[in-house]
């Protein structure tokens, strides 16, 4: 049953949601990568978008890319947004803690850790936080990311799977040290 305004609430949600991620082409996001020291960082940027038959398609592409980096293929959705080559949600809509979700064709589960807190990274203190943890066990790697809200991932923690569970201490960790954001108006 359809209820009026039903669709413009989802809508209205999922665009303010969106705002842990903003995407318009140009959006950088700087990284130092630790431990490989201070002066080695690494950038992601939203190189292009695109329009399809199912909505806009964001180009996200790391640089310098490494061996285990992929560029990612980006879709809004009213259920969350959608990495196109893998078939995966990062995030998942409504954002709530508490809240998984699965991949069915692989070992992979998405939690939400905590949502609309603030949290602290590097240098930069943002008012309202959600941090997601990925579990991939084909990969043997759990990725804890913290996004927030108006700005994007401002960090990501990758632990490896060692003798039956996870490390307590993450083998890398990546953390914002600088972001330029364009307007994201007419995504």
């Amino acid at each position: 049953m359809f209820l009026p305004g039903t669709f413009f609430a989802q809508e209205n949600q999922s665009r303010s949601e969106m705002r842990y991620y903003p995407l318009a082409v140009g959006n950088t996001w700087h990284y130092s990568v630790i431990p490989k020291g201070k002066d080695s960082i690494t950038s992601w940027r939203v190189v292009n978008k695109t329009s399809t038959a199912s909505g806009t398609v964001f180009a996200v592409w790391p640089s310098p890319v490494e061996a285990d980096d992929e560029g990612m293929q980006l879709q809004i959705t009213t259920n969350g947004l959608l990495e196109l080559s893998a078939n995966f949600y990062v995030l998942q809509f409504p954002i709530k803690k508490g809240d998984n979700w699965k991949l069915k064709e692989h070992e992979r589960l998405f939690s939400v850790l905590s949502e609309g807190d603030p949290c602290t990274v590097g240098k930069f203190s943002f008012h309202k936080c959600a941090v997601v943890q990925d579990d991939d066990m084909e990969a043997n790697l759990r990725t804890v990311t913290t996004y927030a809200y108006d700005v994007g991932p401002v960090s990501y923690e990758y632990y490896k799977w060692v003798s039956g569970s996870f490390e307590r201490q993450p083998s890398q960790t990546l953390k914002i040290v600088s972001y330029s954001l364009k307007s994201s108006r007419g995504r």
